[in-house]
């Protein structure tokens, strides 16, 4: 009776855990999916001439600083009034913008069409992004940096990618004995020695939209 209490209780943790990590898995693969459609269509423009300088709103873009999280606002240039941001709501002038960041541990967007901020997953530890940055306009990045190099560069309008990452945890202790990880979040490190578990999800993505501004603007000069 003992041996068949013992592999009951331990094959209730074993499920546990991995219906725990299974969510860990599914929300960072929804996350960075969700962030990267709005990065990557980031700096689209109709016009010969754009109205917007820079796929990425610095002025809406914040470096955390340390572990704290990153926010990101991606920018583009739409038919006025047919525009529709990340909580479903129709934009009125003609750039519509998307913002990410993390209130608490969830992580939010929020857009410029005048709805509430929407929940997009929970359980996140840090949001990180870095800049890949065209310094000679040949369509080729030459480094990455946070937002706060590109703002003091004034580099906003050769930011042609962005480095994601995040870090999302179990909600609850998913072990029965303390593990201790340490993961770098684009240089940001970050230790934990406790029960849960984590995944640290990264991804760079191109903004295509800009470096053709970029490029174009090059051979016209």
């Amino acid at each position: 009776l003992s041996g068949v209490i013992s592999l009951f209780l331990g094959s209730k943790q074993t499920y546990r855990m991995q219906e725990q990590l299974a969510n860990v898995q599914t929300d960072g693969r929804f996350a960075m999916m969700f962030m990267e459609r709005s990065i990557e269509n980031a700096g689209w423009f109709e016009d010969v001439a754009p109205t917007i300088t820079s796929a990425v709103d610095f002025t809406q873009t914040t470096d955390g600083g340390g572990s704290a999280s990153d926010s990101i606002a991606v920018q583009m240039e739409v038919p006025p009034g047919t525009g529709v941001d990340c909580n479903g709501a129709t934009v009125a002038g003609n750039i519509m913008i998307n913002r990410f960041y993390v209130n608490g541990t969830t992580l939010e967007c929020q857009g410029n069409g005048g709805g509430a901020a929407q929940p997009v997953v929970e359980n996140v530890e840090t949001l990180q992004f870095i800049y890949g940055v065209d310094s000679d306009s040949d369509g080729i990045i030459n480094q990455y940096v946070d937002a706060t190099a590109v703002k003091n560069g004034s580099l906003e309008q050769r930011v042609v990618s962005v480095q994601i990452a995040i870090l999302i945890g179990t909600q609850q202790d998913a072990v029965n004995e303390n593990n201790s990880f340490t993961f770098d979040a684009l240089g940001v490190a970050l230790s934990y020695d406790d029960k849960r578990l984590r995944r640290l999800f990264k991804k760079t993505v191109m903004m295509p939209n800009q470096a053709y501004v970029l490029v174009n603007q090059q051979k016209n000069s």
